[in-house]
């Protein structure tokens, strides 16, 4: 939002769902563990305004039922209010969301 912006250089969290079998396994239905990780088995890579966004981390996020977090870092964007974030996974491209960068 254009009250909290996030900078260049700022990694952020961005929460999803559908990104698949995490490793290790986490039965359906079950929260995610506080106490450790569960990346996904699939990669994912992202792209913020346009460019490829470094991903230190995407799967389950801790304490949660079938949310995943992805952590990625804003590269050297086109400062604004509307800056395009997408996932990719597996060949396949998230819907577009937005966020702010100053």
């Amino acid at each position: 939002i254009p009250s909290a912006p996030v900078h260049i250089g700022n990694i952020i969290s961005i929460y999803c769902t559908g990104l698949g079998a995490t490793n290790p396994a986490i039965a359906t239905g079950a929260a995610a563990p506080l106490s450790s990780v569960t990346p996904v088995q699939t990669p994912v890579t992202a792209s913020i305004g346009g460019l490829p966004a470094a991903v230190s981390f995407a799967g389950l996020a801790p304490g949660f039922v079938g949310l995943y977090q992805v952590n990625a870092q804003v590269p050297n964007v086109v400062l604004g209010n509307v800056v395009s974030v997408v996932l990719t996974q597996g060949g396949v491209q998230s819907n577009a969301a937005t966020i702010a960068v100053n």
